[in-house]
């Protein structure tokens, strides 16, 4: 409202929208107590009553006649005629400074008769609701108060002379969903009862009915303010409200409604966007919705209530949606993880129509990505309302999800269920799979010795069924878990043997794959020049399939085997080509290796400072996704870079703490690493008999597991050692 004072063209019209109890009103009010000097002809608040259940909103001739006895006139005066009443309405106004305040509209029909028309006037239209096509609107929108904002109106409203608890505050407002209505209300409360402390209160908000059934004074209740909302919108609006209190995740998309509801993909997209237009859903980022958890509250308030939903009705409801979910992770699973060895479900295309924007193995991952947090709570749901085989199959479809974006601890226990269920079904097949899926688990959890057991026990069963498919897929998982616990030899020999068998096919893919970690074998075992060959080959077949997880993994191991010939330069370009990629398929445990790998090249450059910050982020997510083989490997290079900028100590601590990581998960290959760079840190810090015992104890390992660079690397050491000491 900053137009000069004589201005008289066109009326101010500032339009406050935003959900029932967020405190349009109250700053409407403020905004007239603010501005007072600016409208010396007056302040005029008119309540339209367009949310209040026991009342009628005003007719338009009402309104009118009303606003002109507020600028004094007599109701002998008023004209009976609406088109009279606007001609006088807006004669009044026309050279008067006046702010008006049109509360709690309905409609922009019901606005539209009371503007002041050409008037150095402004008016101030408060409502739960968008209000298009109002001329000259300037639209606020009001969402609920910041943290500390909410805790300083709760003590505001308490009053001084009253002892409050910090942390008790903040959960209460945190309760009150700092919505500045509940927030009052809760204070109300407390003010009523002076011998009331905030644990009290707090302890009261958590009792009979649930938060919003509390959140209730002597005049007001929370439930009315949302009750009046509801009962504005027509059927399917209601409809839509009561069944988002079934989706217990924070956000969702329009095709979660579809299902919960039954309604067509672009039925439920309309309908929210009515619903957000009523600010009784939000919109955080584009086609993904939320609901305010007090509305959410009223939701199910409203399901428990059984006037509109059956029990019947919102049990096959929620079962809808949980089969949503499954289907189109099935979907995307296939998309994004190829390889899988899997169980078909008996479904139709329904995943396919609902989600139409799944074509492609990254759209794949970042649905999977966006839909996280609903996919743990459908498994959630499954545990404590499904049946066995329901949670067995479901947990087998998010196997691939759970093991490549960290959820190693949910996936455990429920896929040792899923393989329980299975055998007693009687179900071979399918046991072997969800084995083979505990088998990934295990790996990415570095607990080798029962990746290889379980794979091999559903090697057994793969064998024994003759199917060459999930055999060949539990070798290979067998030779991810024996190339990190060290068994170079063996895992060559698989792979090999499984890349022969390969051949006879034209499944390029896994021919692809295969290849690729027979290069990451060769490259361990100091065969350079048969890894880049490998890694070559590999890159071109999964860049001609436009495979996008294999791009990255091979351009990774690129960048590996220039390290290891020292091409360093080389090395960082192909681990910035490999972050290019992992950027769209945006796996945190890709995009953190990668960043490590950033790292190392980094120190091996002289930018130690850079290595460490690097480091530092990583360090804290690979402990978070429970990878414990890379946090062991990333202590080792923060050890590295401490020992390259002369500090011994810091060095000697991390690379003690990467030895005990990979003593215990019994990662041999990594532990030769450990080992050596230990010894280095030994001597330098002038501990040479330590330094000495360290190298030899890689050496013997190196041996032990057949790494001949390894093994030369460590002899090598122990010569110039021996040398120093005999100078000495």
């Amino acid at each position: 409202m900053c137009e000069e004072q004589g201005s008289s063209d066109v009326v101010t019209v500032e339009a406050i929208h935003g959900m029932g109890g967020v405190g349009k009103s109250s700053l409407a009010v403020h905004l007239a107590h603010r501005l007072r000097d600016r409208f010396p002809d007056g302040r005029i608040f008119l309540h339209l009553g367009g949310h209040s259940a026991d009342r009628t909103p005003p007719s338009a001739t009402r309104a009118l006649a009303e606003l002109l006895r507020l600028v004094g006139m007599a109701s002998k005066e008023l004209p009976r005629e609406l088109h009279e009443l606007i001609a006088l309405w807006r004669s009044v106004a026309h050279d008067r400074r006046m702010l008006v305040i049109l509360d709690d509209a309905t409609s922009s029909a019901q606005i539209r008769p009371l503007l002041p028309g050409s008037s150095p006037s402004a008016v101030v239209v408060t409502s739960r609701r968008l209000l298009p096509g109002l001329p000259g609107v300037r639209p606020v929108s009001l969402d609920v108060l910041p943290a500390e904002d909410a805790a300083a109106l709760f003590s505001q409203r308490l009053g001084r002379g009253r002892d409050t608890d910090p942390a008790d505050v903040a959960e209460i407002v945190r309760i009150c969903g700092h919505l500045p209505l509940a927030i009052e209300i809760a204070a109300s409360r407390m003010v009523a009862r002076p011998s009331w402390a905030t644990s009290d209160l707090l302890r009261q908000l958590g009792g009979f009915g649930g938060h919003l059934a509390q959140l209730r004074d002597a005049d007001r209740t929370l439930t009315h303010v949302f009750a009046v909302s509801y009962d504005m919108l027509n059927a399917e609006q209601q409809l839509v409200f009561r069944r988002i209190g079934l989706h217990v995740g924070v956000d969702f998309a329009p095709a979660a409604i579809a299902a919960l509801t039954g309604f067509s993909l672009a039925a439920a997209e309309r309908v929210l966007e009515e619903l957000l237009a009523h600010y009784l859903v939000s919109e955080p980022i584009p086609l993904r919705f939320t609901m305010h958890d007090l509305l959410r509250d009223y939701a199910r308030s409203l399901l428990e209530a059984g006037d509109a939903d059956s029990e019947e009705g919102v049990r096959q409801a929620a079962q809808s949606l949980v089969d949503h979910y499954i289907r189109t992770a099935d979907r995307a699973d296939r998309l994004a993880y190829p390889f899988r060895s899997r169980t078909d479900l008996d479904v139709d295309d329904s995943a396919a129509q609902s989600c139409p924007e799944i074509v492609d193995s990254q759209s794949a991952e970042q649905w999977l990505i966006a839909e996280s947090a609903n996919l743990l709570d459908t498994l959630d749901w499954l545990v404590h309302h499904g049946t066995e085989r329901q949670l067995a199959i479901a947990v087998h479809v998010l196997a691939g999800f759970l093991d490549m974006e960290g959820h190693l601890v949910e996936a455990e226990p429920l896929l040792v269920r899923a393989a329980a269920h299975w055998n007693v079904a009687g179900d071979r097949a399918t046991r072997a799979r969800a084995l083979l899926d505990l088998c990934a688990v295990y790996t990415h959890g570095s607990r080798y010795d029962e990746a290889i057991s379980v794979g091999r026990e559903a090697r057994d069963i793969a064998r024994s069924l003759r199917d060459r498919e999930l055999e060949s897929e539990c070798v290979h998982q067998i030779s991810i878990s024996l190339w990190q616990a060290g068994q170079y030899a063996l895992t060559l020999s698989l792979q090999k043997e499984s890349l022969s068998s390969l051949l006879q096919t034209e499944d390029t893919l896994r021919i692809a794959r295969c290849r690729n970690l027979l290069g990451i074998i060769h490259l361990h075992l100091g065969e350079n020049e048969e890894a880049l060959a490998c890694f070559t080959s590999s890159l071109a077949d999964f860049t001609a399939i436009g495979y996008e997880r294999g791009k990255y993994s091979t351009l990774n191991n690129l960048a590996e085997v220039s390290k290891k010939n020292g091409n360093l330069e080389d090395a960082e370009i192909a681990y910035r080509q490999a972050m290019v990629v992992a950027d769209r398929m945006g796996n945190p445990r890709d995009k953190t290796t990668l960043q490590m790998n950033v790292a190392s090249v980094m120190d091996a450059l002289g930018r130690t400072g850079e290595a460490l910050d690097l480091y530092g982020l990583v360090l804290p997510v690979l402990i978070e996704v429970g990878d414990r083989r890379a946090e062991a490997i990333a202590l080792t290079r923060i050890g590295r870079a401490h020992r390259a900028a002369g500090r011994a100590d810091e060095a000697l601590r991390h690379h003690v703490a990467a030895l005990e990581v990979t003593r215990a998960i019994r990662a041999a290959g990594d532990e030769v690493d450990v080992l050596f760079d230990l010894g280095l840190a030994e001597r330098d810090a002038g501990n040479l008999t330590r330094a000495a015992a360290r190298l030899e104890q890689s050496l013997a390992l190196s041996r032990r597991i057949s790494a001949p660079a390894e093994e030369a690397r460590a002899a090598a050491a122990l010569a110039d050692l021996r040398g120093d000491v005999t100078r000495q």
